[in-house]
């Protein structure tokens, strides 16, 4: 134990005793006299001292250390491995702080910033003396500022401690952390920029031997150069990396060299895109940035294989620790990805199911959401509709149509309107005239009302600024600035029914019409290519179709399409050259679907065989990877609900087992005295008929003992509470459903809906109950819809 300790530590258990005397609210107490609390006592009754924060004013499950510990990760996790070869050496009392430490540093490199976080705190849990956890937790909120000046905030009041262990060059790494955060010292942002990568250039250069100094400095100056400070010199930047793999060959900062160089020059990156995911095969980033140099490379099946390996390894860390997909950084965008990656290779069945299953993930108010942007949700149904019309899936999208995977959004016009448009153009091609025009009705609505709004907003700011007395010019500036905002909805809409109109005057032989329309419709060049080629625009054809065999996209609908264009105006050698062209990268292409199955008699014409495609044939500048089904599921799979058997208030059992078959909400709930959590129970209690209609039962686990169960039920004033309630006093299932904070030994609260399997569908664990009653019954409907 370090010198001094064990005198701080009888001095906290002298303070812990005072305000076990002090406290009145009896749910806290029983807390914190639980014997396994011991050890954790420290770190909150540590904080409280520190900085001034008294316990009493604490809400049930928010963090003793302040607002920025409520959020993140508050469950401990054991060492997982595979997260880098790393180390920066630190000062910590915990013999396994310093191991925690490489790996929330591995994950620093790996923007896998939720986990650090949880390995930082880990430490902290053990001794809350540690400058430098402090450092990682500020490092790992780069994006959020607020955090960030939070916990490095907590740093500087340790380094005012005048018997505080720390070494030179810790001071070094949190003196820059401190000064690049400190606002009131320097209130310029791009000085505190510059001061900030001098400071690192300095530590660089008292201590040459440092790579993680080299690392984050190279991290941070292509971070700084999207906060409008420049890279002056991007092959410095490389050389830095070069000195860090002359050192470790496969050191994760080749995440680094892979960011610096995607858009400038990519092929710089190719050898660190093939070495990467093997530098940190548990963080599922390090597997997604090589899918961006081998996407700009126009190599398709290595960006696959990148993104799916990075979904995989999320999804399955997720069934671990009973987190939702959207809690993850760049989750969606890297499943986005590969969804239009499976899409190039010509894999409509993998395309579309990628979308739908970006779009099936559990949705949540603050986490994923369809304006949110980059959201599952809105990724998905963005996704599905253009895989749908990239493929010419009609049937499939006539199916789909009256189903949640197309659902109207009529409350949200910007994206309802690209259903309705791509449903129209599917009502064409089966020749569904009513339909169609059943179609363009629903859009000309959705512009009236538009048109209507704008005029409104106009009108008031033209009454506003006339009423004001402004001048004819303010006036008239004031209505355009009313206005501005609905004009993208209004284009949009207009030429989606000039597009649809098109279609309709086709199907009725208007064919002026339907040619005036063409040349205003969306969708891709070669796609509109083969409408114009039907009313005898050989020249537009051809254009379309040799843009594509000259380019180096190799996007095999593309390809395919222009193929079909060659062949119809004659072109045979073209066609054939084409054919021969897109055989090479054609081993996922699906036969079945239009783009590909109307290269059939062209295959036959050419004696190709009938399975025309190709075995893909790997790159040489590979290394050996991993088989896929070894690092998880490719879909996200909901985890499966802990077993329990719990008492009730008259002491009968309810177990998970009585509750198998029927789909159910768990409410954990941190005692009758949490103030916050009575308001749940009773707004769901109120609302418990609405469950009902849903099938959706209700079950309560407290912290309660048995005998204060008794107290929530007369928490509540209209009687009895619709539901049972069970008590978990040691809070093993509230472990085991990770809802509890691990470090600093607390409940939190956490809702989850559980399906007739057992299998947790959706889940929400925080320092606050969840409340939207209206969202949680929803979107039970809607997954469990997805998972019977």
């Amino acid at each position: 134990m370090a010198p001094g300790k064990e005198d701080r530590e009888a001095n906290w258990k002298k303070e812990d005793r005072h305000l076990m005397q002090k406290k009145s609210h009896p749910a806290r107490i029983s807390t914190l006299q639980t014997p396994t609390m011991k050890r954790f006592l420290i770190l909150p009754l540590f904080c409280c001292l520190l900085f001034g924060e008294e316990p009493s004013e604490i809400k049930e499950g928010h963090s003793h250390q302040g607002h920025a510990f409520n959020e993140g990760p508050r469950q401990a996790s054991p060492l997982i491995g595979n997260t880098g070869k790393v180390h920066l050496p630190i000062t910590c009392s915990w013999n396994q702080g310093q191991a925690y430490f490489n790996q929330g540093l591995g994950q620093l490199h790996g923007f896998w910033y939720y986990e650090a976080e949880r390995s930082f705190r880990k430490i902290l849990a053990h001794d809350p003396n540690c400058a430098m956890a402090y450092w990682g937790l500020s490092q790992a909120n780069y994006s959020n500022e607020k955090r960030a000046k939070e916990f490095i905030a907590k740093a500087t009041e340790l380094l005012k401690k005048e018997h505080l262990k720390i070494t030179p060059h810790e001071r070094a790494y949190l003196d820059a952390e401190i000064a690049y955060h400190d606002d009131k010292k320097e209130k310029d942002s791009k000085k505190r920029i510059k001061n900030f990568i001098r400071a690192y250039e300095d530590l660089i250069l008292n201590h040459p031997d440092d790579i993680e100094a080299k690392a984050l400095l190279v991290c941070r100056r292509w971070q700084f150069n999207r906060k409008g400070v420049p890279i002056s010199s991007y092959l410095g930047l490389d050389a830095i990396l070069e000195q860090i793999f002359a050192k470790e060959p496969n050191h994760p900062a080749h995440h680094y060299a892979i960011h610096l160089w995607d858009n400038r020059k990519h092929g710089q990156a190719l050898d660190s895109a093939a070495r990467l995911g093997k530098t940190a095969p548990g963080i599922a980033h390090m597997w997604h940035m090589p899918g961006h140099i081998y996407s700009k490379a126009k190599r398709y099946h290595d960006a696959v294989f990148s993104q799916q390996s990075s979904a995989r390894v999320d999804h399955a860390h997720m069934a671990k620790h009973f987190l939702i997909p959207d809690q993850i950084h760049n989750y969606a965008h890297n499943n986005e990805w590969l969804a239009r990656n499976f899409g190039h290779l010509g894999d409509a069945p993998a395309a579309l199911a990628m979308a739908k299953s970006l779009l099936a993930n559990p949705r949540h108010p603050k986490l994923n959401t369809l304006e949110g942007r980059s959201h599952s949700y809105k990724y998905g149904r963005n996704n599905l509709l253009k895989t749908l019309e990239k493929f010419e899936l009609w049937e499939e999208t006539f199916e789909l149509s009256n189903t949640q995977w197309l659902e109207t959004l009529p409350k949200q016009p910007a994206h309802d309107r690209a259903r309705l448009r791509l449903i129209g153009i599917a009502n064409f091609h089966l020749d569904h005239r009513v339909e169609l025009m059943q179609i363009i009705n629903q859009v000309e609505d959705l512009l009236a009302d538009e048109k209507e709004k704008k005029q409104v907003d106009e009108d008031k700011a033209k009454e506003k600024a006339t009423k004001e007395k402004k001048k004819e010019g303010e006036i008239k500036k004031a209505v355009t600035e009313a206005g501005k905002k609905y004009n993208r909805l209004i284009g949009s809409l207009e030429k989606d029914c000039a597009e649809l109109l098109g279609y309709l005057a086709e199907m009725n032989d208007d064919e002026k019409t339907a040619k005036e329309s063409l040349a205003k419709s969306s969708g891709s060049a070669t796609f509109k290519a083969l409408r114009e080629l039907q009313f005898g625009n050989k020249e537009a054809a051809e254009k379309a179709a040799r843009s594509v065999l000259d380019g180096d996209k190799k996007e095999t609908v593309s390809l395919a399409n222009a193929i079909t264009l060659f062949h119809r105006i004659g072109k045979k050698e073209d066609a054939k050259k084409g054919f021969e062209k897109l055989r090479v990268f054609s081993s996922e292409v699906d036969l079945k679907s239009r783009p590909f199955a109307r290269l059939a008699p062209i295959a036959k014409e050419f004696d190709y065989p009938t399975d025309w495609r190709q075995a893909h044939k790997p790159a040489d500048d590979l290394l050996p990877r991993p088989d896929l089904g070894t690092l998880g599921p490719l879909h996200w799979t909901p985890p499966a609900a802990p077993a329990f058997s719990l008492p009730d208030q008259h002491q009968k059992n309810i177990s998970s087992s009585s509750m198998a078959g029927k789909p159910h909400i768990l409410v954990f709930y941190l005692g009758a005295g949490c103030l916050h959590c009575t308001e749940q129970l009773t707004a769901m209690a109120s609302r418990y008929s609405d469950f009902e209609k849903a099938k959706l039962p209700i079950l309560a686990i407290s912290t309660d003992k048995v005998t204060d169960l008794k107290k929530s039920q007369d928490n509540y004033e209209k009687g009895d509470i619709p539901f049972p309630i069970v008590s978990d006093h040691q809070k093993e299932i509230f472990k085991k459903f990770s809802a509890h904070d691990d470090f600093e030994n607390q409940p939190l609260h956490g809702t989850f809906l559980v399906d007739g399997k057992g299998r947790v569908l959706w889940a929400d664990v925080s320092a606050d109950p969840f409340m939207e009653i209206d969202f949680l019954i929803k979107e039970s409907n809607r997954l469990l819809e997805l998972h019977r």
